[in-house]
């Protein structure tokens, strides 16, 4: 059985990764890969729906989880060895089929964003490989507060108008 409590609110902004840059992190420029920028923003996004209930656990349990649909990434400056990184997430909005989240990856060393992701996930039954509205009360809660802690934060630069479908929480 799922172990999933719900936060009460969420913190602004919803830290989802600390790290810190390895030295295997770099490539031949001596920065961080690009494969590595990935991984990291990977793993906060796991961690982050993770915060809505959605885990191995209650996947196994429920059978519904979240495929994502499209995915942009915009590199803005480096990460070196050594470098603290942390990633900041959000959700912009959702109709609780759609899910549309954004990152933040900033370099705590050099006080910077180092590189941002924008993207839109969908909810999925995998027993019929469909997407489905989310019908749990307790994560459709979950996900509102989430939308409502965020839509106070100032906009953040680098969401693309294409993917930018606000919609409004039912």
């Amino acid at each position: 059985m799922s172990t999933f409590t719900p936060p009460e609110d969420f913190p602004h902004p919803h830290v989802s990764f600390r790290g810190e840059v390895g030295p295997d992190w770099l490539d031949a420029n001596e920065h961080m890969n690009v494969s590595w920028y990935d991984r990291v923003f990977d793993e906060a996004e796991m961690r982050f729906f993770v915060e809505f209930g959605i885990e191995e656990n209650s996947i196994r349990e429920t059978g519904l989880t979240f495929f994502r649909l499209e995915k942009l990434v915009g590199y803005e400056r480096e990460n070196m060895s050594g470098d603290a990184i942390e990633v900041r997430s959000r959700v912009i909005w959702t109709d609780f089929r759609r899910v549309h989240h954004f990152h933040e990856m900033w370099n705590l060393t050099r006080q910077y964003r180092a590189a941002h992701v924008d993207a839109v996930s969908i909810h999925v039954d995998l027993r019929t490989r469909k997407s489905v509205e989310m019908t749990s009360p307790q994560a459709r809660a979950v996900i509102a507060r989430c939308v409502a802690a965020h839509a106070g934060e100032p906009p953040v630069a680098g969401i693309l108008h294409r993917i930018e479908g606000r919609r409004p929480v039912r």
